[in-house]
């Protein structure tokens, strides 16, 4: 795993020994400050709708939790996720429903597990229509297959692990366990809250789509708008792969690739300007609001598998 993550470090570090500091200087200077100013508010909006829909989730479940409380722990979780595999970390949320209202294991990360896959599946139809946007279906049609076998045997072990044969013999797997007894309940929290949740997700990708576009006017970086959100939809779900720290290397090769592709001149140091300004307002931002709450209640990250029994 930890050989995996550090792929993405070594692109990064392969991109920045090609970069050409004098263009990059230029770039730097051009970038449209009065843009930045109102991209802080799109970040707190964001989280405001991510809150939104874990909170209608938990109600659903009959976990009553404060608006603040409620937004301190989704910051929490956005700030543990940004530096774990696959952000895991933001799993955190559901450690602390089990310890502070003594909830089984299924209960407590359903509405959080619900909450990630809402997310994943709306990046997914965005990535869909990214690569058509792109261009892309010539080339990326043999990882298509590939994404389609394995979510394939994804379920079928799934469904493998929720029998008592299974979970015998594959014990060591508990948390598959714990992901398979709550699929019922998952089902139920989708008809009861799923229209409200499916909206709050529209309408917290939308904020952030636009936050990514006005991004790209303030750093000029001559793409449509359509092939701005195509090209960060890749880059979300690029980050639920345990490739990479905090999307390095994964996040500048994408934006490189994209815009190579419309034959943006200065591709390169347009795409490291452009990641430099993501990674404040789309990354540390949310990451310094999650880890000032995570202080004022620090939330475990460890300890998963002592304290699944």
């Amino acid at each position: 795993m930890h050989v995996a993550r550090g792929l993405g470090l070594v692109v990064f570090a392969w991109l920045i020994y090609r970069v050409d500091w004098t263009l990059f200087n230029t770039a730097f200077q051009n970038v449209n400050k009065s843009y930045l100013y109102v991209l802080p508010t799109f970040t707190v909006l964001m989280v405001a709708l991510r809150t939104w829909r874990w909170t209608l989730l938990l109600k659903a479940d009959q976990i009553g939790l404060s608006p603040l409380r409620a937004w301190s722990l989704y910051a929490t979780g956005l700030f543990l996720g940004s530096f774990t595999p696959g952000r895991m970390g933001d799993m955190a949320k559901a450690f602390y429903l089990r310890r502070t209202y003594g909830l089984s294991w299924s209960r407590s990360i359903r509405g959080t597990l619900l909450d990630r896959l809402f997310d994943l599946g709306l990046l997914l139809a965005v990535g869909g229509w990214a690569v058509g946007q792109l261009g892309l279906w010539s080339l990326l049609w043999p990882w298509f297959v590939i994404g389609v076998v394995a979510g394939l045997v994804f379920a079928i072990l799934l469904k493998r692990f929720s029998n008592p044969w299974g979970s015998d013999r594959l014990k060591k797997h508990k948390i598959w366990q714990y992901i398979a007894r709550c699929r019922g309940d998952v089902a139920t929290l989708v008809r009861q809250a799923g229209v409200g949740a499916l909206i709050l997700t529209v309408l917290a990708y939308t904020v952030y789509f636009a936050q990514t576009v006005l991004l790209a006017e303030a750093v000029g970086l001559g793409l449509a708008p359509a092939d701005v959100v195509a090209l960060i939809a890749m880059i979300g779900l690029a980050s639920f792969l345990p490739i990479s720290i905090a999307g390095f290397g994964t996040r500048e090769g994408l934006l490189f690739w994209g815009l190579s592709l419309r034959g943006v001149p200065d591709s390169l140091e347009l795409a490291i300007a452009y990641s430099g300004f993501f990674l404040v307002f789309c990354f540390l931002l949310p990451g310094l609001l999650g880890g000032l709450c995570w202080l004022s209640n620090p939330l475990p990250v460890n300890g998963l598998e002592e304290e699944i029994d």
